[in-house]
């Protein structure tokens, strides 16, 4: 037994075609007529009613007892979609959840009720980029450990080609790709050090290690030395711990 997909009745084909091709990007894969299979499983069936042998004044199109929910990785820009098409009638305005998670519920051109919301891996994402470590991250966003140590593997395999070999993500500093290529790319001789980062030239050229989580000594007196002045004492001690966190990830994964 395997479920196979989801149908929803529609009036009118052609309209409700036309709204989930524009705001949600669908294609139709099978054309069966009064039936229409999208890209995303989803199934759009006219005069169900008659398919089905149930009385036309039976049907109800806005039962609110169901939803149909999708996810995206920009919302903000779903939004701006969506606010160019002000005919969508909206449940309600967009809100961040509990959960941390953005979303909004509107409304199909046959009443059935949708909520579009941004991924929680993106919610998990922004998170880890805040210095959040996978406890703290499971609290906020109300997801299991497991489901977020699963994110964080993620989140650090997609950052990992812009990792320096201390756990600093050069992708998130605002000189990346402008004044800086990054501390991997150029051999830690970056724009504001040009003789050359000291914690690179202590792991990568002196110790031959591909970055401090390999050794045992980090953080060490060279991380202490080359501390932002920009932190405080605080806000340096959770920069050191969101690094070596970042470090243990590369390792472990």
């Amino acid at each position: 037994m395997r479920y196979c997909n989801t149908l929803i009745a529609v009036k009118d084909m052609e309209k409700s075609l036309q709204f989930y091709k524009e705001l949600f990007q669908q294609e139709v894969t099978i054309d069966l007529g009064w039936c229409k299979a999208l890209t995303c499983g989803l199934s759009l069936q006219e005069h169900f009613d008659e398919l089905a042998g149930f009385a036309a004044e039976t049907m109800k199109y806005r039962s609110n007892t169901m939803e149909l929910y999708f996810e995206t990785e920009d919302f903000d820009s779903f939004m701006t979609l969506l606010d160019a098409h002000p005919e969508v009638e909206r449940l309600h305005d967009a809100e961040t959840f509990p959960w941390l998670q953005r979303g909004i519920r509107i409304f199909d051109p046959n009443g059935h009720l949708i909520e579009v919301s941004e991924s929680m891996y993106t919610v998990a994402a922004r998170q880890f980029e805040m210095g959040k470590d996978i406890a703290e991250t499971a609290k906020l966003t109300q997801h299991p450990v497991d489901v977020v140590e699963k994110w964080y593997a993620e989140y650090c395999s997609s950052k990992a080609s812009n990792i320096s070999v201390c756990g600093t993500d050069c992708g998130a500093c605002y000189c990346f790709g402008n004044m800086c290529t990054g501390c991997n790319d150029c051999g830690g001789k970056v724009f504001h050090s040009p003789e050359g980062c000291a914690i690179y030239e202590c792991t990568v050229n002196s110790k031959g290690y591909n970055n401090c989580g390999e050794c045992e000594a980090a953080p060490c007196e060279i991380w202490m030395k080359t501390r932002d002045p920009k932190f405080s004492d605080e806000e340096f001690a959770e920069n050191v711990k969101a690094r070596m966190d970042m470090l243990k990830s590369l390792r472990d994964n």
